[in-house]
C-alpha cells in the first residue's frame, strides 16, 4: 500500500458480492479492498426493502449509518449510528423506509492479538458519547478498543469551515499515527495539500506516515477507523499526544444496546 492512498465513490469499483456479506436490493462499492490494503472500506447502498446479511468472520467489522436509517432486530439506527460486528459474530441489517447508505470498515486480515469476539454492539446516534469545544471542534466516539471482546476503533470529528490555510498552519499540523488508519469524509471537504476532496472520499494512511490536513470552505465531518487501539500521535515538531487519553478526557466510553 502507498503511504497515503485516496479513493472516492465517483471513481470506485462496483462489486457484485462482498465476502462474508449477502446484499439484497442494494449495491456494493469498494473504496479499499485489495489484498495489499490493511483496512478494507465498502459503501453499501440499500433500497427501502434492502438488507445486508453478515456471516461470521475472522475480523471485527464496524458499520456506520451514513445516510438513511438501518434496523437490526427491534433497534432502529438513524443516520450517525454504528454497529460493531465482532469476529465470530453475524447479523442482518435491514434498510429503513428511506433506505440506507452504510460505510463498512474492517481489517483485511486478523491480527495476532485478536480478542475472542462473538458479539454484536449497536450504538444509536443519540447514545454516541460526544463533545463540543469552544473553537467549534466536536467529536463522537463509536468504538474505543477497550471492549474485552473486540479491538476496533471508530471516532468522528467535525471541523469548522476554513477558506484557506497558511504554510505555517499546515506545517504545525503534520503528524503521524502508530497504526494504519482510514479517514472517510462524511460531509464537507478535506484539504490534502492542493487537493480539496468531498463526501464519499476515503483516505488510507499507513502507520508512521507524516501527513497533515485541514477542512475546506464547507467545513469537514469525517470518520476515523483503526483496527486496533491507537497509541501515540507524533507531531513533526516533536510533540507527542496520547490519543486514547485525549478521548478519555473528552467523553465516557460508549455503552451499547
Amino acid at each position: 500500500m502507498a503511504k497515503v492512498s485516496i479513493a472516492g465513490l465517483e471513481h470506485a469499483g462496483a462489486r457484485d458480492e462482498l465476502a462474508g456479506c449477502e446484499v439484497r436490493s442494494g449495491t456494493i462499492t469498494a473504496l479499499f479492498d485489495r489484498p495489499a490494503d490493511p483496512i478494507h472500506v465498502h459503501v453499501l447502498e440499500l433500497s427501502t426493502d434492502g438488507r445486508a446479511t453478515f456471516q461470521t468472520g475472522e475480523v471485527d467489522r464496524v458499520a456506520y449509518v451514513w445516510h438513511g436509517t438501518a434496523q437490526v432486530g427491534a433497534i432502529s439506527l438513524p443516520q450517525g449510528s454504528s454497529i460493531i460486528l465482532e469476529r465470530h459474530a453475524g447479523s442482518r441489517i435491514d434498510a429503513g423506509a428511506d433506505g440506507a447508505q452504510i460505510v463498512l470498515f474492517a481489517a483485511s486480515r486478523p491480527s495476532s492479538g485478536e480478542r475472542r469476539g462473538g458479539n454484536v454492539h449497536l450504538l444509536p446516534a443519540e447514545r454516541v458519547p460526544r463533545y463540543a469545544s469552544a473553537n467549534e471542534l466536536s467529536g463522537g466516539l463509536h468504538a474505543d478498543s477497550a471492549c474485552p471482546t473486540c479491538s476496533a476503533w471508530l471516532h468522528e470529528n467535525r471541523f469548522p469551515p476554513l477558506t484557506e490555510t497558511t504554510p505555517q498552519a499546515a506545517e504545525a499540523g503534520i503528524h503521524s499515527h502508530t497504526e494504519n488508519e482510514v479517514i472517510f469524509v462524511a460531509d464537507g471537504q478535506i484539504r490534502l495539500g492542493a487537493k480539496l476532496l468531498g463526501p464519499g472520499t476515503a483516505v488510507a494512511i499507513a502507520a508512521d506516515t507524516m501527513y497533515s490536513f485541514t477542512s475546506g470552505p464547507e467545513g469537514l465531518h469525517f470518520l476515523n477507523f483503526r483496527a486496533e487501539q491507537p497509541r501515540d500521535i507524533l507531531f513533526k515538531n516533536g510533540h507527542v499526544m496520547d490519543e486514547v487519553g485525549y478521548w478519555r478526557d473528552q467523553v465516557p466510553a460508549p455503552t451499547y444496546c
